[in-house]
């Protein structure tokens, strides 16, 4: 067992499955980002020194806006482990390109590897609450 392994959470993962089988919106964060794509048969990676702090510029590639987000995790979910049939990448970290958010599709599910409560500027990530409370 690794320290921290997303892998770890298997009764999270079970659970995950049922919840996505619905049509309950969902809002992953974090953890939540990791353990829906492991759900998902996505996989994870540890990362060399994870990322720490508050300054991990993250672009969204819908918009093309990049935010500073806020960030604490040694794991990440694997670009090409996705299937593009279940979902696609919705954000990019600029410093490594490691997968920092997923819109799953024809679901009201959507994730992120930063954490957007944080505010680590002037509420940059704020949309994304904006947006989840619009599906429920």
């Amino acid at each position: 067992m690794d320290h921290g392994d997303p892998e770890d959470c298997k009764e999270e993962i079970e659970t995950l499955k049922k919840l996505f089988k619905t049509n309950i919106p969902i809002l992953g964060i974090c953890l939540g980002h990791q353990l829906m794509a492991l759900a998902n048969g996505f996989k994870t990676g540890k990362l060399k020194y994870g990322h720490r702090g508050a300054n991990h510029p993250v672009k969204d590639l819908e918009t093309g806006r990049v935010y500073i987000t806020s960030q604490n995790h040694g794991y990440y979910v694997l670009e090409d482990s996705i299937d593009p049939e279940i979902a696609e990448v919705s954000h990019i970290n600029l410093n490594d390109n490691t997968v920092e958010g997923i819109k799953y599709k024809n679901k009201n599910v959507s994730t992120v590897q930063f954490h957007p409560e944080a505010c680590p500027g002037p509420e940059e990530t704020a949309y994304l609450f904006d947006e989840f409370i619009d599906l429920i």
